[in-house]
């Protein structure tokens, strides 16, 4: 009787310090999964779903590193992620761990996404929250689906969000509702941001994936030293680099270039449309 007692008493506790080191185990970092699409369009995907694409430190570096070094030939990134949500932010198990400093609103994080030449489109779902919206907004061009929403809540947790991190949110929405944002745990609905200008198309959730997609094949149709040297201007524009804009528009009238090209074609349609008319 003794022994079945203490066997039974074996199996609960081990049964109880299974479950505890399912509880204590380190969850999975969010993966990032790539495609290159036809036209120079270079797809990353985040594929934690079941964590909601939280932000760790290895998830940040490797988008970093893909939109500083994309497969050669891209013109246009578009970055997507596993439903439901597109990015519920940081992730706060990493950070508990420690170095939550080093992690959370770094001044650094998506620094090459705010430096890359090559335009970057966001398709956002669902909840997009804190490291999420940062993700988004150092993206060029956002499509979202109806039951997106954006939020920041960093008094909420305690945390003085970084100077770059607040800069990138008060040039999108502005300082009035930056502050509603950082201060007052605003959310921001699809029809809000549409309303903002910081989404341009609101779609159903299963046209989102393609018409990121198809937004960043039109993109990379266009003239590489137009696209890359307009973007480049517009970051000047914001704040966020230095570069010599003068230089960049002269690019564009080099002999043989895109430009050249599209007067030399314009000139021969009037011509064939003059000739056609009767006219002289």
């Amino acid at each position: 009787m003794q022994s079945q007692t203490t066997k039974r008493w074996r199996r609960s506790t081990r049964w109880i310090h299974d479950r505890r080191r399912q509880r204590l185990a380190v969850p999975p970092a969010t993966g990032v999964e790539t495609e290159v699409h036809k036209h120079g369009v270079f797809e990353i995907r985040l594929v934690g779903g079941e964590r909601r694409n939280v932000l760790g430190r290895s998830t940040i570096d490797r988008l970093e590193e893909l939109v500083a070094s994309p497969p050669a030939g891209t013109r246009a990134i578009v970055i997507t992620a596993a439903p439901p949500d597109f990015c519920a932010g940081y992730d706060l198990v990493e950070a508990a761990r420690g170095g939550a400093e080093e992690l959370i609103a770094n001044e650094k994080n998506f620094e090459s996404f705010r430096q890359s030449k090559i335009p970057i489109v966001a398709a956002l779902q669902g909840n997009v929250i804190g490291g999420g919206v940062e993700l988004a907004l150092s993206s060029d061009v956002r499509v979202a689906s109806p039951e997106t929403r954006l939020s920041l809540p960093a008094s909420k947790l305690g945390l003085v969000y970084s100077e770059a991190g607040v800069r990138l949110v008060v040039e999108m929405v502005g300082e009035s509702v930056a502050r509603a944002l950082f201060l007052g745990g605003r959310d921001i609905t699809a029809d809000a941001a549409l309303a903002m200008g910081l989404i341009t198309d609101i779609v159903g959730r299963e046209q989102l994936r393609r018409q990121a997609l198809d937004l960043a094949t039109a993109i990379a149709s266009w003239s590489d030293v137009a696209t890359s040297g307009n973007r480049q201007i517009l970051d000047v524009i914001a704040g966020r680099i230095a570069v010599d804009t003068g230089e960049l528009r002269l690019a564009s009238f080099a002999p043989e270039g895109d430009l050249y090209q599209s007067l030399a074609h314009f000139v021969a349609r009037r011509s064939r449309t003059y000739r056609r008319s009767g006219l002289r």
